[in-house]
């Protein structure tokens, strides 16, 4: 019971410290993207995008071939301090490691609720209270912080679950004393064969995410509101005007570099470059050329494909559901039920599918993932369905026989930017899963997301990057052209 307790104990508070090292990097952010214009705004802005399409997998591999011990940075030091006495750093493997991958990998979160609100907020208040004196501190905190509040709760919420519900980055960096119900609930079921504690473990994590769900659904629902306010517009951007600004500008945005660009781009300089740091392309031609990487690849494709299929389809089918029962929006219990799959784990989930099947094929895994995925597909969907006029759909229940033809014609037209939008974010998602397939540990089966874990688990850290490399590049580029054709795509425009 005491061990029980030391891990439940432990996992909140890895994610809360997680969280505030994401809520203060993230709000320093928002300020300078919300207020100033400065070089890489949008480019900073853009990094929105990682925490969704770029898998923590790829997030722990950079960590480790930038601040490992034979990583770049050690080996940088290295090379400028030559003939001295130089202390590796080490902080990797730890807690502190922990915190601080998870924190800088999830602060684009927190910076983009931020901004977006920060950039509607009214300007008169805070004007009013420097005309009676208050200074830029005091207004931030007495005026500027409630207005933000909203969002920042609701994004915070949001990384507090994803890093409760950490797996990879807590198996690759966890030292002594530093695990999770995530990873015990892994080694009780893969290690041990404990299947009873691994059972009594699940119910304990999921009764606790439970709560943390529901606390976030009353969040987001605040911040929701929030965002329906129609605030005044506010000042247009400037420079940054101070050289107090300047000194916190450059003191936030190294650490963004040094702690959140600098470990992907280390992906990227570790697939094509050999042991002794020559260019070269024989990482990628040594796993282009083993015997389980066409295979990982077809499986990837595959798994992707159907995952987003089924997801799709699933947030389609609910999402037009809700909007023909409940066209007021009064009916709180369908508001909430796409989100209890978010106190549901991977490791979870493919621990007692392992127990039901212990035999499981990919079949299985795509239903695994598709009960995990659905309920993003559905915010997707749900976000374009919403916006259909009311009046449009009750012209055309008068004129239409069948009920369907209203889903067809009305529908159908009106969630295609989402669909696309949530057929490309669900396909990213599956691809880079490493966890569901890992747990459920497959016979004869293999995805490039777990082949790259492998390579790196063997410490090739080249080949591993490489292959990361493939996987980051696949998630990125169908995350992004999903983006732009939903942009440009056709879709209900209202009347």
């Amino acid at each position: 019971m005491i061990r029980l307790v030391q891990v439940c104990a432990f996992t909140v508070f890895q994610a809360l410290c997680s969280m505030l090292v994401a809520l203060v990097i993230g709000v320093c952010a928002a300020f300078f993207t919300a207020n100033r214009r400065f070089p890489g705004r949008q480019l900073l802005l853009s990094c929105v995008s990682v925490p969704l399409c770029v898998p923590a997998l790829l997030v722990a591999l950079g960590y480790v071939s930038f601040f490992g011990r034979a990583g770049t940075l050690n080996a940088l030091c290295a090379r400028l301090l030559v003939g001295r006495q130089v202390v590796p750093v080490s902080f990797l493997y730890s807690f502190s490691g922990i915190i601080i991958a998870q924190g800088f990998y999830n602060f684009p979160i927190v910076m983009s609720g931020v901004h977006d609100c920060w950039m509607q907020v009214p300007r008169e208040q805070a004007d009013a209270a420097r005309l009676l004196g208050a200074g830029e501190l005091r207004v931030f905190w007495t005026v500027t912080v409630r207005q933000l509040l909203p969002a920042m709760v609701s994004s915070c919420m949001l990384v507090f679950l994803y890093c409760y519900f950490s797996f990879m980055i807590v198996l690759m960096f966890g030292g002594a004393g530093c695990t999770t119900l995530e990873v015990e609930i892994y080694k009780a079921a893969r290690f041990s064969l404990d299947y009873t504690g691994a059972a009594g473990l699940i119910v304990v994590e999921t009764v606790l995410a439970c709560a943390f769900v529901t606390l976030y659904a009353l969040c987001e629902q605040d911040a929701a509101k929030s965002r329906g306010m129609t605030f005044v517009a506010g000042t247009q951007p400037c420079g940054v005007r101070t050289v107090r600004e300047r000194v916190f500008a450059a003191v936030v945005f190294l650490l963004i570099a040094v702690f959140f660009a600098a470990p992907l781009f280390s992906i990227l300089y570790n697939a094509f470059t050999d042991a002794h740091d020559t260019f070269t392309f024989a990482g990628l031609r040594r796993i282009i050329s083993m015997k389980d990487f066409n295979g990982a690849v077809a499986a990837t494709l595959a798994t992707g494909a159907a995952t987003a299929f089924f997801c799709v389809c699933l947030g389609f089918l609910y999402a037009a559901f809700v909007r023909t029962v409940d066209v007021r929006g009064r009916n709180l219990l369908l508001r909430v039920f796409p989100m209890l799959p978010m106190a549901l784990s991977s490791v979870a989930v493919g621990v007692v599918v392992t127990m039901l099947v212990p035999r499981g094929n990919a079949v299985l895994l795509i239903a695994a993932q598709v009960l995990l995925f659905w309920p993003l597909a559905f915010r997707h969907i749900w976000t374009s369905l919403s916006k259909v006029d009311q009046d449009t759909v009750d012209a055309a229940r008068l004129l239409s026989v069948r009920p369907l033809q209203i889903w067809r014609r009305i529908y159908l037209p009106a969630a295609a930017k989402g669909i696309i939008s949530a057929a490309g974010f669900c396909f990213a998602v599956s691809a880079g899963d490493a966890t569901l397939p890992l747990v459920m540990a497959l016979p004869r089966f293999n995805t490039l997301a777990l082949f790259t874990y492998r390579l790196a688990g063997s410490y090739r850290f080249h080949e591993g990057c490489a292959a990361g490399l493939l996987l980051g590049v696949l998630c990125m580029t169908v995350f992004a052209a999903a983006r732009r054709l939903q942009r440009n795509g056709a879709g209900y425009h209202g009347k």
